[in-house]
């Protein structure tokens, strides 16, 4: 029998954020994998979630795109400042990459 191994996972920054009727929620994590290809490495994630006047919400995550905690704070701050939306979220990425 194989034993699943579990991931530490913790949220580090959370910020909220207001304007024209809708609200932008970010959420900056941070996980430590057992598994052997990332052992004990803090990965950092970042989450977007947007909810307009009516209510209805999206949400984009993206999963370990940094191991620099500097560099995942600093994108996290970037993508507040500007009010990233959900849909933003993976072409602010790309563009990140390709500096």
């Amino acid at each position: 029998m194989k034993r699943k191994l579990l991931s530490e996972e913790a949220i580090i920054r959370r910020d909220e954020r207001f304007e024209d009727g809708l609200g932008y929620f970010y959420e900056l994590i941070m996980k430590r994998s057992p598994n052997v290809s990332s052992y004990r490495i803090p990965l950092y994630s970042m989450r977007v979630r947007m909810i307009d006047a009516d209510g209805e919400e999206s949400q984009a995550e993206i999963k370990d795109a940094f191991a620099d905690v500097g560099k995942a704070i600093t994108f996290y701050e970037k993508l507040v400042k500007n009010f990233a939306t959900p849909i933003d979220l993976a072409y602010i990425l790309e563009d990140e990459i390709i500096k």
